[in-house]
């Protein structure tokens, strides 16, 4: 058994992908090791959220979760502010880390943002253990491809830490394979990046094996579930519903939440897309069962080279549910989906072809629930958590 010390600014009950993926590693480890986890307070999107019993739905063990207090407010569009927050939070956990037993064998820390990442680094050298990185996203890259945090000097220093960081680290785990030869462009050993995806729990991928949906039927859902955000380009989701504006058959509903929610909302109300329902922030179970219910589901990244290499989580979760996928990615994203034969891709602004897309599948009940059984098949094989997260064990267990 090993003393474990996990670091991540999101955890449950926050919603998102990040969180919930660290929940799962929290309580898998825990089962074998002496495990400590050190976080924020629940606060994305908003902290009122969590007021709500709803997303307190699983019973963790509190006492060995430390979680901090942050007093900057996030999610603003003023750089300085975001700036401060995150410096905050990295000085808040190194104030923990110091209150540490310096009995810990592994720290395991998930990034973004940079500051947990210096965070770890402190913790390596007064702990003196072992420090695993959890890469989900690649910091700063994609502030540049959402043009944030574009300036000279803040960008030097934010690559000069993330080098630092990949290599003061003894073991790195990334959730895409696309991120692997960017790491490994700075510098970093191949044999020490370790691709370990964003899974399912058997809980889950059993919703998605129960499915027995009317295919052809008088109403039709198209959902997007996730963060509407800086990455997200919504413009053709919007345009979609749109085209089908006087079409009853067809229906779009947003899970939505993140930096650009309220935008989006003056936008439906601005072009008057009253086929299209906007549904508050729910718990994962809740979301996973409404995206069950749908009968296609949306995903979009903004269209830049940065996010060639990224896979959204939501996809996993689509594949999952046994829905097909239609959306304007590219690179990593759209060749998995073409692996799973699961979904259509589209180049941003080609509203004619995903359009015709949506009428394809709704016209074609045995193509729609052939496209949803082939994701599901591939989460099954590839995304399974009790599979996967062995893999993270070994990691872990490796010094």
């Amino acid at each position: 058994m090993k003393k474990v010390l996990l670091i991540s600014q999101n955890f449950y009950p926050e919603i998102g992908s990040a969180a919930n993926r660290m929940k799962y590693v929290f309580q898998t480890l825990a089962k074998t090791h002496q495990v400590t986890l050190l976080t924020t307070e629940p606060g994305y999107p908003n902290q009122n959220l969590y007021r709500e019993n709803q997303f307190w739905e699983d019973q963790l063990e509190e006492k060995d979760v430390i979680r901090i207090k942050v007093r900057t407010k996030n999610y603003t569009r003023n750089i300085m502010k975001r700036f401060l927050f995150y410096l905050e939070i990295m000085l808040r956990f190194i104030h923990a880390i110091l209150k540490q037993n310096k009995m810990v064998d592994v720290i395991y820390i998930s990034m973004p943002p940079i500051s947990v990442g210096v965070a770890g680094l402190f913790a390596k050298i007064f702990l003196k253990a072992r420090l695993i990185v959890e890469v989900r996203d690649l910091w700063p890259e994609a502030l540049v491809g959402v043009n944030r945090w574009n300036k000279p000097w803040l960008l030097r220093l934010a690559y000069m830490l993330e080098k630092r960081i990949y290599h003061c680290a003894d073991e790195i785990i990334v959730n895409s394979e696309g991120f692997v030869d960017y790491i490994v462009g700075k510098g970093i050993a191949k044999e020490n990046i370790h691709f370990i995806p964003n899974s399912l729990t058997e809980t889950e991928i059993k919703i998605g094996a129960m499915l027995n949906k009317e295919r052809l039927k008088e109403k039709y859902t198209v959902i997007y579930a996730g963060n509407i955000g800086l990455a997200q380009e919504m413009e053709d989701f919007f345009d979609m519903a749109e085209r089908f504006q006087e079409d009853t058959r067809v229906q779009f509903k947003i899970f939505g939440y993140g930096f650009r929610l309220e935008e989006a909302k003056k936008q439906l109300v601005d072009r008057n897309l009253t086929n299209i329902m906007v549904l508050c922030p729910q718990s994962r179970s809740i979301v996973l069962e409404e995206i069950k219910k749908a009968d296609i589901a949306y995903v979009t990244l903004v269209d830049h080279p940065v996010f060639e290499t990224v896979l959204p989580g939501k996809i996993i979760d689509y594949m999952g549910m046994g829905i097909p996928i239609i959306g304007n990615v590219s690179g990593y994203s759209r060749t998995i989906i073409r692996n799973a034969r699961c979904g259509y891709t589209y180049q941003h602004g080609d509203t004619d072809a995903m359009c015709a897309g949506v009428e394809q599948l709704m016209g074609n009940s045995d193509l729609c629930s052939q496209l949803g059984r082939n994701g599901h098949a591939y989460v099954c094989k590839n995304h399974r958590w009790t599979i996967n997260f062995q893999r993270i064990e070994g990691v872990v267990n490796r010094g």
